[in-house]
């Protein structure tokens, strides 16, 4: 018994995929291509390329693009403000510190203690009754780890995260818009 709708289901599958396989190559072969030219035309002229490059996309940029671009660069604005704020609350403690001679220490535990008042997390963190090596590890940590540490490599990793996928996004939107017009 031969069964051709299935047949036929994987084979518009196969296609499919190899469609897709062939658009990411060409995605990569498109980045690569980019690359190059950095590398042998130098940044001057890569950045006059890149701004005929934007010109080009803000010209088919759909509304949606428009709407999901300033979205991208409100998150890239948050996660910057959270690297800033870490240097705000170190330059906060340096101005104590210059005016009384004190360092005024803002360990994480702070925030922990905060946050898990009242649990059964912050119980155990109070009186451990097992896992007692953990419970040392992570008051080691939490006592000495700066609040305002966690906040400069948070935030440098989160802008440098959400800067990378608004590049990421513009460039497959080019790579959209480019093969759109050869078609």
């Amino acid at each position: 018994m031969v069964q051709t709708g299935k047949t036929y289901d994987d084979s518009k599958r196969v296609g499919e995929m190899l469609g897709a396989m062939e658009s990411a190559r060409l995605f990569v072969l498109d980045a690569l291509e980019t690359c190059r030219f950095v590398f042998e035309k130098g940044l001057v002229s890569a950045y006059e390329a890149t701004r005929k490059e934007l010109k080009f996309l803000f010209k088919r940029f759909t509304v949606l693009d428009y709407v999901f671009g300033n979205l991208s660069l409100l998150g890239l604005l948050l996660c910057f403000t959270v690297f800033l704020s870490g240097f705000g609350l170190l330059g906060y403690q340096t101005v104590i510190w210059l005016q009384d001679g004190v360092w005024n220490a803002m360990p994480l535990m702070m925030v922990f203690s905060f946050l898990f008042d009242g649990t059964a997390f912050g119980a155990w963190m109070q009186n451990p009754d097992s896992w007692v090596g953990l419970h040392q590890v992570m008051e080691w940590l939490l006592i000495n780890t700066p609040i305002s540490l966690v906040l400069i490599v948070d935030g440098l990793i989160l802008s440098a995260g959400m800067a990378a996928a608004i590049v990421f996004a513009v460039m497959v939107r080019r790579f959209q818009f480019k093969h759109k017009e050869q078609d």
